[in-house]
């Protein structure tokens, strides 16, 4: 796809109805369709611009409030992903429970994202985070009023919707407002809120956690006022923005060849010729009905299809983490017929993409855009094999540690800490090479050497100092191939498929994550259970040992030299070594797949294969020329933060 987009003639956008692109839309590398929203974002650029001090005081406006909704956002993952570990156990279901909570709320909430996405570029960036943010508030207000495992379940999915929408949304934002040499950087920085929370969000999680037996529920529930608070000013600022864009009625016409057409017959009609280059004309919409418009958002968006994925990955995987818990195991009709129709509606989704679907959520052009491709293989084993090591690490680490529970969230959160700082510096380093193929490469070998120092002989380690460097560098190197994936998958499409990419590459990377985390809870649900049995006292009777197996908290009330805690300690690192293993083998793939993605040019372009600018103007920023004369270090210094090249 990318080496057909270079040429103008080829990289045309359409505004037409939806029912008129059909045939174009099967064309790899032809006609694609310019939605309202992408061109909302373009024409707010473009107002901005135009408008010298005032648009860079909007802009600095739309970047606090992404960043203080960012801020909610990194709070909440830092508290709430403890919390889980204790909800599941008030619920009796700690091991079964974790995993199944898991694997429906990543592929669910995920696989709202491309609908979110089609819902911001037919209608719009704002209005697409209020209807999140309800999603976001009904969820967490059902998980605080949760009298059982089903309704905490129920509202974890519409909390994911939400979150997942709202964490989208503001990098689709970054993604529409920053040039492809600070994209990486600026990206990161909606990250950086982490690095606060999570020195604090321990003292949280304790205080909610030992003060009550059900004070957990207040921790999900108080981000039903706090993110509303906190969002508020970022959409209201785009909502401003958007009505001053609509007001003055810019469409860049470079980048609309529905308009470009409509622009040539008015000037026809005048007697004068038609428009060259960058023209600026009020925008055109087609009036149809409320039906007309409700049927093609639904094909826009693919809704059918998604549902088909959602459904069909659902189905498929949950069985793999329910199976232990179900009457008869794998004898039980129900797991059966659970992987029967889910595998039934993976197929019926590749068939409908491929034969009936008007738009499909992933066409043909992205599948032959090796870039892209490239990237959904290396997120997808980077997930598969991080959440083979992830899901159960805290809870291995509650039970073979004598960490205080802060402490405790402290190394749960390092993570992510380490995930922050890395980000960061990757963006400054894609910035200045310009390229980030070589520093996704290393990244992905320093994770490889995270993950093999968990490694002790056959059983996985107990040491603090390599339990603790094992995420610092899984971080690190996690963080240069994560910011590697995003910034290639975008670089390598228009701006019009750009909210797409970004949900697509989420979307497998999160069912590559539901395939560890099913891979993992049934490797679990195998051996816990036996080196239990085996390294309990034999005084621990049967029941007394599923009770172990279902909650972590009836283990870690025994002291920790005690006779059942060492053995539930032996237990638990016999059996994590069986996790990380196969997780170690698994991320050679990403690594190998790397090799093979393109290494575009990092510029002042929205993306590397039309080389227009955030306005949808022709931009013409190449790889450049090696100077002449070499320059000094201090010299490449002020290039660099003068926005040259270097």
């Amino acid at each position: 796809m990318s080496d057909s987009l270079h040429k103008d003639e080829k990289a045309s956008i359409d505004t037409t109805p939806i029912d008129e692109l059909r045939p174009k839309e099967d064309n790899v590398g032809g006609t694609y369709i310019q939605s309202r929203g992408v061109t909302g974002m373009e024409a707010i650029h473009a107002h901005v611009r135009r408008k010298s001090k005032h648009g860079r005081f909007a802009l600095w406006a739309v970047a606090i409030s992404v960043l203080i909704s960012a801020w909610a956002y990194s709070l909440d993952q830092s508290t709430t992903s403890s919390y889980t570990a204790f909800a599941t156990s008030d619920f009796a279901s700690h091991s079964s429970g974790l995993a199944s909570l898991s694997i429906a709320t990543s592929i669910i909430g995920t696989v709202c994202k491309p609908f979110i996405a089609k819902i911001s570029d037919i209608t719009s960036r704002p209005y697409t985070y209020i209807l999140t943010l309800i999603l976001f508030v009904m969820g967490y207000i059902i998980i605080a009023f949760s009298p059982t495992l089903a309704a905490y379940v129920v509202g974890s999915v519409f909390a994911a919707i939400g979150a997942n929408g709202l964490d989208f949304l503001n990098d689709v934002i970054v993604a529409d407002l920053t040039p492809l040499e600070w994209r990486g950087f600026v990206s990161s920085l909606l990250s950086t809120p982490f690095l606060i929370n999570t020195w604090f969000a321990g003292m949280i999680v304790t205080d909610l956690s030992t003060s009550g037996e059900t004070n957990w529920r207040w921790g999900y529930g108080m981000f039903a006022i706090i993110m509303p608070v906190c969002l508020t000013p970022a959409i209201l600022t785009l909502i401003f923005l958007e009505r001053r864009a609509t007001k003055e009625g810019l469409v860049n016409l470079a980048s609309s060849t529905y308009a470009h057409r409509l622009a040539t017959e008015a000037a026809a009609e005048k007697g004068f010729d038609a428009p060259k280059g960058t023209v600026e004309a009020p925008a055109v919409a087609v009036e149809l009905t409320w039906s007309q418009k409700l049927r093609s958002g639904l094909a826009e968006a693919d809704a059918f299809g998604l549902i088909l994925l959602g459904f069909g990955w659902t189905l498929f995987l949950l069985p793999f983490s329910l199976e232990k818990t179900a009457k008869g195991n794998w004898n039980n009709p129900s797991m059966i017929a659970m992987l029967v129709v889910g595998a039934v509606l993976l197929v019926a989704y590749v068939l409908y993409e491929r034969f009936i679907a008007t738009v499909p959520s992933f066409p043909r052009r992205l599948l032959y855009n090796k870039t892209f491709m490239m990237a959904i293989v290396i997120d997808f084993f980077y997930l598969l094999a991080g959440d083979l090591r992830s899901l159960y690490l805290s809870s291995y680490t509650y039970i073979i540690t004598t960490w205080s529970l802060q402490n405790w969230t402290y190394f749960t959160n390092t993570l992510s800490l380490s995930l922050c700082v890395f980000g960061v510096v990757a963006g400054l380093i894609q910035r200045w090479t310009h390229r980030y193929k070589a520093l996704q490469i290393i990244g992905l070998s320093i994770k490889i050497i995270g993950l093999g120092i968990l490694l002790n002989g056959k059983a996985a380690t107990s040491s603090t100092g390599a339990l603790v460097m094992s995420q610092i560098l899984i971080g690190c190197g996690g963080a240069f191939s994560v910011v590697g994936s995003r910034v290639a998958a975008q670089a390598s499409v228009p701006h019009q498929d750009l909210a797409l990419v970004m949900a697509l590459l989420s979307l497998w990377s999160s069912v590559g994550g539901s395939v560890g985390v099913a891979i993992a809870s049934q490797i679990w649900a195998h051996f816990m259970p036996k080196n239990l049995r085996t390294y309990l006292p034999p005084t621990v009777n049967d029941t007394q040992v599923m009770t172990f197996y279902g909650n972590i908290k009836k283990i870690h009330v025994y002291p920790f030299d005690s006779p059942i805690r060492q053995g539930a300690l032996e237990a638990y690192r016999l059996t994590l070594w069986h996790l990380l293993v196969p997780a170690v083998c698994l991320s050679f793939v990403p690594l190998i797949a790397a090799f093979f993605q393109t290494n575009y040019y990092l510029g002042k372009q929205q993306n590397a294969v039309m080389n227009v600018a955030l306005d949808g103007t022709r931009v013409d920023d190449g790889v450049p020329e090696t100077p002449a004369q070499s320059l000094t270090f201090k010299e490449k210094l002020l290039r660099f933060w003068a926005g040259k090249q270097n």
